[in-house]
């Protein structure tokens, strides 16, 4: 069979949502108890250690800032920085239908904006992929779900770099006392968002829907009845929290190379100076950098990869940034920032 014969009969599914809804979590567990072959969209983000990515990702990234997250409104922003990158994803998703007969493949990614969902379509279509074999899956999830699961996802990230969210949440405006509980992140989170929608729903017949808000095994019945994978599991004893155990490790690893090959610390810097107008984590300058330990350098890394990591999650949901507010508050932002960075504690 050669490449061609393999790319027509693959079966494609493309999976869309807001980011936290669990894009990822579903490509993965699509391939590790379907069999699928999972192109994480996210993939030329997570490797901007290589000059062509971090370039394609330059352009998405400015698309955020400045067009969707616009005050008037969301738009899709100029071709010429959206296109190379959902081009670049299409073409992984061709590559990946090359590898074998009968190739199932999910390309999962945020794609918020429908003309963006409609042109890696045309790029699949125009590669080889039938179109009758493409299924565009949008996930859907209750708001305070969503948070919730945001909520310790942060968390996590967050203590991981030996720090608090109370403390982390100062440097974002929050006013409280103590460590953040949940019920505090999610009314100032709902504060702090300027309640636009930004990510499109799908149009009517465009693809199919499934409601992922319970997190449980009614997530992936939804999915495999959506994709008529019924009774197909290659396990089909497992319970929810056992596939869900497998499933994560798939994630981890992910975000592990992430922060490995540098390119957790070069999005970073991509972050500050899109949003911030300078490199936000120049905070390794001063005696009290150059005179630390070894191991108080360390933390110091660690901390600093997990503020990047929290303000790359939050990056695509929020569209308020420290260019919205008034030099004052700027400052004090920055102040509180860097002194988290160097000491783990606002000081």
């Amino acid at each position: 069979m050669t490449d061609q014969e393999r790319i027509a009969s693959a079966k494609i599914v493309y999976i869309v949502a807001v980011s936290g809804c669990g894009k990822s979590f579903t490509g993965d567990y699509l391939e590790t108890m379907h069999g699928f072959h999972h192109v994480d969209g996210d993939f030329p983000t997570k490797n901007c250690h290589i000059p062509k990515n971090k370039e394609l990702y330059a352009g998405l990234l400015k698309c955020f800032v400045s067009y969707v997250h616009k005050e008037e409104g969301p738009e899709d922003g100029p071709e010429e920085l959206w296109k190379p990158y959902f081009e670049e994803i299409a073409n992984q998703t061709i590559d990946a239908a090359k590898k074998g007969s009968d190739q199932h493949v999910v390309l999962s990614h945020a794609t918020y904006r429908q003309s963006w969902r409609e042109f890696v379509v045309k790029k699949l279509i125009e590669g080889g992929v039938r179109e009758e074999n493409i299924t565009v899956l949008y996930l859907t999830i209750h708001p305070d779900v969503k948070l919730k699961g945001l909520y310790y996802r942060t968390k996590t990230l967050i203590e991981n770099g030996g720090m608090t969210l109370g403390e982390f949440m100062r440097t974002q405006g929050w006013e409280g006392d103590g460590d953040m509980t949940l019920s505090e992140y999610m009314v100032y989170t709902k504060k702090k968002s300027p309640g636009i929608e930004t990510c499109q729903d799908i149009p009517d017949g465009y693809g199919k829907t499934v409601d992922v808000s319970g997190r449980d095994m009614s997530h992936l019945d939804g999915v495999d009845d959506a994709l008529g994978l019924v009774g197909k599991r290659n396990d089909k004893t497992l319970t929810f929290e056992e596939i869900r155990d497998k499933v994560k490790v798939i994630d981890q690893k992910r975000d592990e190379d992430f922060a490995a090959t540098g390119s957790l610390v070069i999005l970073g810097k991509m972050l500050a100076e899109l949003t911030n107008g300078n490199d936000n984590d120049n905070d390794n300058n001063g005696d009290e950098v150059v005179n630390n330990t070894e191991e108080e350098l360390e933390k110091i890394a660690k901390r600093r990869s997990s503020l990047i990591s929290v303000e790359y999650l939050e990056c695509e949901l929020h569209r308020s940034s420290l260019s919205s507010i008034d030099n004052e508050k700027k400052k004090m932002t920055k102040t509180r920032r860097s002194s988290l960075i160097k000491t783990g504690k606002i000081e």
